[in-house]
């Protein structure tokens, strides 16, 4: 018993100081986050007056080497609005629902930079990257707007993201810029 204790805690220690990048070739990153911002990338259909409207964005990319990695997303947005006036001056209920789905690469820019310079954040806690989304996603339009029920389009996006890990495989991230359905997305990243 006491051999099994020793070798465990040898084992930890030696694990333990094993340097680790947030990013390596070979991880599998799943960011799940919610929409500030939604923007439509339809650009044929708009409502005046529809203000905020939540949403969530599931991004998954595999890091097929320490700075870039390619992966897929969802997206899906929506609201439902409680009675307003419509045209004809009568009481209406509206529902919006967008949809989206997409190829996404990253570019891990902060790997890049603290192998190259000296940096004052660890590359093991920190990710600074850049993704490119390509995609297309539909909406569908309440039956109380003008038009088609349903609407389509592409989308071709880029921002700036930032990871933090709290834990190994658990982080916080921040993202901006014209991104698969919003401008802004805060949440979580897990990392396997």
């Amino acid at each position: 018993m006491k051999q099994i204790f020793k070798l465990s805690v040898i084992l930890l220690t030696l694990f333990s100081f094993q340097k680790a990048n947030a990013t390596e070739k070979g991880d599998f990153n799943i960011y799940v986050t919610t929409n500030l911002g939604h923007h439509s990338y339809i650009p044929t259909y708009s409502v005046a007056g529809l203000g905020f409207i939540p949403g969530v964005t599931l991004n998954m990319d595999y890091a097929a080497s320490p700075y870039f990695g390619i992966g897929g997303w969802f997206t899906f947005s929506g609201k439902k609005y409680d009675p307003f006036l419509n045209a004809n001056g009568t009481k209406d209920f509206l529902k919006y629902r967008s949809f989206g789905i997409g190829m996404r690469g990253v570019f891990h820019l902060y790997q890049l930079i603290s192998e190259k310079g000296n940096t004052k954040l660890e590359a093991d806690k920190f990710d600074l990257y850049i993704p490119l989304a390509v995609g297309g996603g539909f909406r569908l339009k309440d039956k109380n707007l003008p038009g088609d029920k349903f609407g389509g389009g592409a989308i071709v996006g880029s921002g700036i993201g930032i990871s933090y890990y709290f834990v190994e495989h658990i982080g916080a991230n921040l993202e901006a810029g014209y991104l698969e359905g919003s401008y802004a997305k805060i949440g979580l990243v897990f990392k396997f």
